[in-house]
């Protein structure tokens, strides 16, 4: 998920219109079940992921085009990773809720400010939609999927079980696989690498 600073020219089809406002109208549902939580259980959680999901929504409807797209078979690879831990991780009574929590919370918070530095350039299928270097990627190249792996950590601390570890190894792979794939779709990456280095961890990858 990464994009650039240039002015992209390029006009959405059609199909990507209705594409577009099918996946918001998904996001938009999933967000009001979180405002909803929020409200009856008053769930700061939730309201932060309504937050979030919203603005998932606002990028999807106003996002430039991309000017390559993915394989199908990546696409799928990245629908699978984002679609996993949602289904996959479940409530445990193990854990440590109160740090797992606070970790959940930062990885919440590196979200928001990620999709916003990412901006119209938002996507889950891997294409180029340019490149994406200031904000929060002028320090890691791929700050939203670190963001999200830091949550999912969290929920794993709050929620231990071999299961939700099974689960997050699994999306940690997916997650890697898709990086790589990504950084040799979009183009000039080989550019922006040299000066950021470090992908996900600074200082590990």
């Amino acid at each position: 998920m990464v994009a650039n600073t240039e002015t992209v020219s390029l006009k959405r089809k059609p199909m990507e219109r209705v594409i577009d406002i099918l996946a918001a109208t998904f996001w938009a549902v999933y967000a009001a079940a979180y405002l909803q939580q929020a409200i009856i259980t008053h769930n700061l959680m939730g309201l932060g992921l309504f937050a979030y999901y919203s603005l998932v929504v606002w990028l999807f409807i106003n996002r430039v085009p991309a000017k390559r797209s993915g394989s199908w078979v990546m696409t799928t690879l990245a629908l699978v990773g984002m679609v996993l831990p949602i289904i996959g991780l479940s409530p445990s009574s193990k854990g440590l809720p109160t740090p797992g929590t606070i970790i959940q919370f930062l990885g919440l918070a590196g979200m928001l400010v990620s999709t916003a530095s990412l901006g119209k350039s938002f996507a889950i299928a891997p294409a180029d939609r340019g490149l994406r270097t200031s904000g929060t990627y002028r320090w890691i190249r791929h700050p939203l999927y670190a963001s999200e792996l830091w949550f999912y950590v969290g929920y794993l601390i709050a929620n231990w079980s071999q299961r939700n570890i099974a689960v997050l190894c699994l999306a940690i792979a997916l997650t890697v696989v898709r990086i790589q794939y990504e950084e040799k779709l979009i183009a000039g990456y080989h550019h922006y690498a040299r000066r950021v280095r470090w992908r996900l961890v600074p200082r590990v990858w």
